[in-house]
């Protein structure tokens, strides 16, 4: 019998991926995912449909979200699992977190449209794209004046002009900790190998304590980018602490080379509490 695998960090196009809620779930039963979620940035719509469209299907579902956070000036993502999908004032905390996220862009096209004369803010707030092609609406923008060849090439503009994560007011790491367990969820360090980005090893697991002691209640141990050692150091804090183990891909479609449920990380290496009580 083979065992069904876990994959609990994928994007659909309701915020940077290219596949519908519909499409992830497809290729998931396809690729014998035993347990699935979308957590998309600052955007619950797509978890919240995935959740319809899964009843009756042989797969698990939890709820998800990934939201950015800063912590001495740089941009900390924590997933948030288990929360509840229609918490109003989770939904507005959610919303704002878009909201700042997107503004980035809007400080960015500010600065921009002085020194390219084809674009002005106005006219980038009244483009349109399609969603379905993945990344975000100024990568868009940016192909559609001519600026950027592809859609990644927009990624050098935010640093070369900048506008980072910093440039706008995320809440702090213990704010988000805080409203995702009001929702009824638990707070989950994404991807800690690319988010602290130390050769150290020592300095690492330093950094990653310190960011644990503001609520952090797990972390993505599996991840498609992380070395056999980080992965080792990841799951042996969770192991020592008691805290939560997950594993994803972060699969954005064709908006990136990650597939779903590529690292066949089966569920019971995971270690969830009581996030799979219905």
């Amino acid at each position: 019998m083979i065992e069904k695998v876990a994959d609990l960090h994928i994007h659909s196009y309701y915020s940077d991926g290219t596949m519908s809620p519909k499409d992830i779930l497809s290729t998931a039963l396809e690729k014998g995912v035993g347990l699935l979620a979308i957590a998309d940035h600052n955007v619950l719509e797509g978890s919240k449909e995935l959740e319809k469209i899964s009843k009756g299907y042989d797969i698990g579902f939890i709820s998800a979200v990934e939201l950015d956070s800063l912590y001495k000036g740089e941009d900390i993502h924590i997933l948030g699992y288990g929360v509840n999908l229609y918490d109003d004032v989770f939904y507005k905390f959610v919303k704002r977190n878009r909201f700042l996220l997107d503004e980035i862009s809007v400080k960015l096209i500010k600065k921009m449209q002085e020194d390219f004369n084809n674009i002005s803010l106005q006219d980038f707030l009244s483009f349109n794209y399609d969603n379905k092609k993945g990344g975000w609406k100024a990568l868009h923008y940016f192909m559609e004046k001519g600026i950027t060849k592809s859609l990644r090439e927009g990624f050098e503009l935010y640093p070369k002009y900048n506008c980072s994560y910093d440039c706008v007011d995320f809440p702090s790491v213990k704010e988000v900790c805080k409203y995702i367990h009001n929702a009824g969820g638990k707070a989950v360090l994404a991807h800690p190998g690319e988010t602290i980005k130390e050769r150290d090893m020592t300095i690492f697991k330093k950094r990653i304590e310190s960011l644990i002691d503001f609520g952090i209640d797990g972390m993505e141990c599996y991840y498609p980018t992380h070395t056999k050692e980080i992965t080792k150091i990841c799951l042996d804090i969770c192991k020592d602490r008691g805290l939560l183990i997950t594993a994803g891909s972060d699969c954005h479609g064709d908006f990136g080379n990650a597939k779903i449920g590529e690292m066949n990380i089966p569920v019971t290496n995971l270690y969830l509490g009581d996030l799979l009580k219905s």
